[in-house]
């Protein structure tokens, strides 16, 4: 991969890694969220980047399972090892682990990569009301503040925007009342500049953009009952299905739901069509979410 200068609004640059020998890549480029530590997205990103440069071009991602183990700091950078598991015929596995300075274990992850192939296809149809144009939905900035004024009692949520990702809310006013949300948010996002057409790339900017808000579904649904009460939030797991090879510089729509929370953890469950209505991957979350007072 070549080098590529700091540029905090190009994904492909925050996910750039250096190859030090065979097995082994290293990150360039820190990516701070409001918590002082590394956007889980970017970890996610460079994870399943580092486990696709470990097998044959010809297979594209279709699956990633990861473990946030210890929050990863943005200054320093991580060293990711490769090892293989599995190289059939068909599918390529890889376990990825990712360390930093004095060897604190940061990530753990499972890659998997297949050859496409002919097969029955089918994908649940899409929400996304007819006419829909993402262009046209607010951005963060857009939104009222007042609607925003509550979300610091959920840890890192606010009304900060990430300049890598393009971000809109389908009718803000309804969607983040706490009033109404009751375990469901939909969203689109795209990568905020156009990238390559190296599948790769593109599939590892979606894992990027994957950690964006997904978790919302399962923290929004109790923010009414806080009262002055803060949660902590960290995620714990996380996982992607990648049904079939999209562009992660295209709009993208999410459509999450959470199922349970229970015991400090909540599960947000993600949906990922195009603006064509096509099913193309699927996407779960595990978070930590604690009384923080």
């Amino acid at each position: 991969m070549p080098h590529l200068p700091w540029n905090e609004h190009n994904i492909e640059h925050l996910l750039a890694l250096t190859e030090c020998e065979p097995g082994c890549w290293r990150t360039r480029h820190g990516d701070a969220n409001l918590n002082a530590r590394s956007y889980g997205g970017q970890l996610l990103g460079q994870a399943l980047m580092a486990g696709m440069m470990d097998v044959p071009a010809d297979r594209v991602a279709t699956m990633m399972q990861f473990l946030f183990l210890q929050g990863a700091m943005p200054d320093e950078s991580l060293e990711l090892r490769v090892t293989p598991l599995q190289n059939g015929k068909r599918f390529s596995s890889r376990h990825v682990r990712a360390s930093q300075a004095n060897g604190r274990v940061v990530l753990d992850a499972q890659v998997t990569c297949a050859l496409p192939l002919e097969a029955p296809s089918h994908g649940a149809p899409s929400s996304v009301p007819a006419g829909e144009r993402p262009e046209d939905l607010a951005q963060l900035d857009d939104v009222d503040p007042a609607l925003l004024r509550s979300f610091h009692r959920l840890g890192g949520y606010s009304g900060s925007r990430k300049p890598s990702i393009e971000f809109r809310i389908p009718d803000p006013r309804r969607q983040l009342s706490p009033e109404v949300m009751k375990g469901r948010f939909r969203f689109w996002m795209r990568s905020a500049q156009a990238l390559p057409d190296d599948p790769r790339i593109q599939a590892a900017a979606f894992a990027y953009l994957s950690d964006w808000w997904v978790n919302f579904s399962a923290l929004g649904h109790h923010l009414c009952e806080l009262g002055e009460r803060r949660l902590y939030i960290a995620s714990l797991n996380h996982a992607i299905w990648l049904h079939r090879p999209f562009r992660a510089d295209q709009w993208l729509h999410v459509d999450t739901m959470s199922p349970a929370s229970a015991s400090g953890r909540g599960l947000a469950i993600g949906a990922i069509h195009d603006r064509e209505g096509r099913s193309l991957a699927t996407v779960t979350q595990e978070c930590l979410m604690a009384y923080a007072d």
